[in-house]
C-alpha cells in the first residue's frame, strides 16, 4: 500500500493534462484543487521523509565515527553527541507527514473493525480532528521555543556554541509540513463525506485493514500478490 502512495506521489510532479479554458482564456486542470493540494503535499511529505531519513543516517555515522576514532586512534572529537540529536530531532519531524499520507499512524481500534463504512467515516474524522488539534499545539510550542532562540541569538551550552536557532528552524518547519498535511487530509475527507464518497475516507485517513497492511508488506519487497480470481 505504501508504495503505491509513493507511486502516486511522484506521479504527482508529472504535469497535468490541459483542461477546458475558462472565461479568461487560462487553462483549468481537470484535477479539483482539492486533490492537486493533496497531492502536492504528499509530494512535499515524500521528500521530506527522505530526506529525514538521510539525516537520522548521517547521525548513526557521525556518533559510529566519533567512537571508532576514540577507541582506535585514540582521538575525540567533541559535539558527536549534539550534532546527533539535532539530526534526529529534525529528520524524525519531517517524517511524520508522510507517516499521515501513509496511514502508518497507530490508532486503537477495538470497536473500529465492527463498524459499518458510516460509522468508521465519523470515527476516522474525529480521529483526524482530534490529531490536527494536537499538531497545532506543538507547532505553536516549537514556533515559540524557535522565535525566542531567534530573538534572543542563544546558543547552545555545549563547546561547538551553536545558534540554536539554526536547527531549530529546519525542526519547527517539519511539525508545519505535518500540520498542514494533516489539515489537508481532514478538508480532503470533510469534501468526500459532503459527497458521499466513504472510499476517499477512508484511503485518507482510515485505519489500513489486514489485506492493505499486507499488500504494502509485499510491495515494499517488490513481491506482487495474487490477482483475486486466479485460482491456486
Amino acid at each position: 500500500m505504501r508504495r503505491q502512495v509513493d507511486r502516486d506521489c511522484w506521479q504527482a510532479l508529472r504535469p497535468y493534462g490541459q483542461g477546458k479554458l475558462n472565461g479568461t482564456g487560462v487553462s483549468v486542470p481537470r484535477k479539483a484543487s482539492m486533490e492537486r493540494l493533496w497531492r502536492g503535499a504528499s509530494v512535499a511529505a515524500l521528500w521530506g521523509a527522505w530526506a529525514g531519513g538521510a539525516m537520522i543516517l548521517l547521525a548513526a555515522v557521525v556518533v559510529t565515527v566519533e567512537v571508532i576514532s576514540r577507541k582506535l586512534l585514540a582521538f575525540a572529537f567533541s559535539g558527536s553527541d549534539e550534532i546527533a540529536a539535532y539530526l534526529f530531532a529534525i529528520g524524525t519531524s519531517w517524517s511524520l507527514a508522510h507517516v499521515m499520507v501513509t496511514r502508518g499512524h497507530v490508532r486503537i481500534d477495538v470497536l473500529y473493525g465492527n463498524l459499518g463504512a458510516r460509522g468508521k467515516a465519523v470515527l476516522d474524522l474525529i480521529a483526524i480532528a482530534g490529531l490536527a488539534i494536537l499538531v497545532l499545539a506543538i507547532v505553536d510550542r516549537a514556533g515559540e521555543i524557535f522565535l525566542d532562540n531567534l530573538a534572543g541569538a542563544n546558543r547552545s551550552n555545549t563547546p561547538l556554541r551553536i545558534l540554536l536557532a539554526w536547527p531549530q528552524a529546519f525542526w519547527f518547519a517539519g511539525f508545519v509540513l505535518f500540520l498542514v498535511v494533516t489539515v489537508l487530509a481532514f478538508l480532503r475527507s470533510v469534501q468526500a463525506l459532503v459527497r458521499g464518497d466513504l472510499a476517499t475516507i477512508s484511503k485518507t485517513i482510515g485505519v489500513p485493514s489486514q489485506d492493505e497492511e499486507v499488500q504494502g508488506e509485499l510491495g515494499s519487497l517488490g513481491i506482487g500478490t495474487p490477482n483475486a480470481g486466479e485460482k491456486h
